[in-house]
């Protein structure tokens, strides 16, 4: 399990990365961003409520300035574990109605059992229903379900980690893209990511497509976090909240 050595050291830097997300998307002024650094740097509760957090784990508990949050592992496609804050980034104001995610992404055991779980975590707080991809657009029946299912998705993700010479995932994207789908494409760069264990080499984004990538990637802790900050911004700007 991927513990860090000081829980406190942890928090805050999680913490600081949330207030910096939120500044950028213009979700709080300069004025608020630095008066928080500034709370936190100060709080004397800091050590005590961040080691509570790792010691009773996944149980909420209350920061003052912050909504309760707790904290969970996610993991990497090597089964390696990775501490995260839920609680921070979910919206006050739920999506206008349910949602569906297509997600595709190359079906090995290992990024399938990793990203879908870190995908449920981040998606179910805004009403988010995932709807997972065919495993190969050859087998009859397949492609017609994948067209299927992306047509009657709001919105679309896609991860290319370890296609190289599996272009399946290319192939949804250009289908969501030809349908218009709003969609989150996360680009990995590269097999030799930290945290990607026994991942096959990725290939890159076709050059026509490049103009759709949203979030390139060194790792699912990365990543997750990419989408923890993003995804509220992601939603307001296509009109779902």
């Amino acid at each position: 399990m991927g513990r860090p050595v000081e829980p406190a050291v942890f928090i805050r830097e999680f913490l600081t990365n949330f207030l910096e997300s939120q500044l950028v998307n213009g979700r709080i002024s300069t004025g608020e961003y630095h008066d928080s650094l500034a709370s936190l740097r100060k709080n004397s509760s800091l050590a005590s409520v961040s080691q509570k957090l790792f010691n009773d784990s996944p149980d909420p508990i209350v920061l003052d300035g912050y909504k309760p949050f707790r904290l969970i592992y996610l993991r990497e496609p090597n089964g390696r574990e990775f501490p995260f804050l839920q609680g921070l980034a979910d919206g006050d104001s739920p999506a206008h109605k349910k949602l569906t995610c297509f997600v595709g992404h190359r079906f090995l055991k290992n990024i399938e059992k990793s990203l879908r779980f870190n995908l449920v975590h981040l998606f179910e707080p805004y009403g988010i229903h995932l709807r997972w991809s065919g495993y190969d657009l050859s087998a009859r029946g397949v492609f017609d379900d994948v067209i299927s299912g992306i047509k009657s998705s709001d919105l679309c993700f896609f991860d290319n980690l370890g296609t190289l010479n599996k272009p399946n995932v290319y192939i949804e994207v250009g289908i969501a893209h030809v349908l218009g789908k709003p969609m989150l494409v996360c680009e990995s760069l590269g097999h030799g990511s930290k945290g990607t264990g026994k991942v096959p080499d990725t290939g890159s984004v076709p050059s026509d497509l490049q103009g759709l990538i949203r979030l390139q990637y060194r790792n699912y802790q990365d990543l997750c976090r990419q989408l923890y900050f993003g995804l509220p911004i992601f939603l307001e700007n296509y009109g779902f909240r």
